[in-house]
């Protein structure tokens, strides 16, 4: 059916989309709505002369998946199925949706499986940026098939590292972050993995809540650290 043949809504062409989205998600292209589309996350009517046309349903449902990607770090696949287990009535003001870091590891592991192409687009950075974070270290994919495919860290990652280059850090810089962590993960654990050998759950607990409390000391010394090494700069963090 055509944008024509519905003359009780009003629906609007895809410049306006982009500018009534453009407040709460600058970085959307028209190129990125033509891509969701491809995906069959939205379906905007076609007018006679085959120009896009959304109605408010549409935009309610482009606000939604975009909020899905932007807040929570959602890849396309799982959105897509999120979706599907609703009918397609997933919008603006429907019951919130976990956070991406938030899911169960049984939930991660069974939806987020994602190309190179869709962590791309899912994190909103270019896929020769994926390819410089996986050269660096910082991304890892695995085989399935002649596919690589990736999962929530890795869109994790990706998110932040655009977060980081829209702020003026190079790419190449984050492999610091990989080096710092490395060092971290091998003294802990030279400390902690003697203790839990011996399999019993009693010390496995233990050992997985020291892991956490010297996790977070550690994080508020790089922090104090951080901020004395950077002289007038580190007062600004305050």
């Amino acid at each position: 059916m055509t944008a024509e043949n519905s003359p009780g809504e009003i629906r609007i062409g895809i410049g306006e989309v982009l500018s009534r989205l453009e407040v709460e998600f600058p970085d959307v292209t028209i190129s990125k709505l033509r891509y969701l589309e491809s995906q069959g996350l939205i379906s905007p009517e076609r007018s006679t002369s085959g120009y896009r046309r959304f109605s408010d349903e549409d935009m309610r449902r482009l606000v939604w998946i975009l909020r899905q990607q932007s807040q929570h770090f959602l890849p396309l696949k799982v959105i897509r199925e999120l979706l599907e287990e609703s009918g397609g009535n997933q919008a603006e003001g429907s019951a919130e949706v976990e956070p991406f870091r938030e899911h169960s590891a049984a939930v991660i592991s069974e939806s987020v499986s994602i190309t190179r192409e869709e962590l791309a687009a899912a994190a909103g950075v270019s896929v020769a940026t994926v390819r410089e974070l996986e050269k660096l270290g910082l991304v890892e994919g695995s085989a399935a098939g002649s596919t690589m495919v990736y999962d929530a860290d890795a869109l994790l990652v990706a998110r932040l590292a655009g977060i980081c280059a829209d702020n003026g850090l190079d790419i190449r810089h984050l492999r610091m972050h990989l080096v710092a962590a490395q060092r971290e993960a091998g003294v802990l654990e030279q400390i902690l993995l003697p203790r839990i050998r011996s399999g019993d759950p009693s010390a496995i607990a233990a050992v997985r809540s020291r892991f956490e409390t010297l996790v977070e000391a550690g994080g508020q010394i790089r922090d104090v650290m951080r901020r004395r090494s950077m002289g007038r700069l580190g007062r600004f963090t305050h």
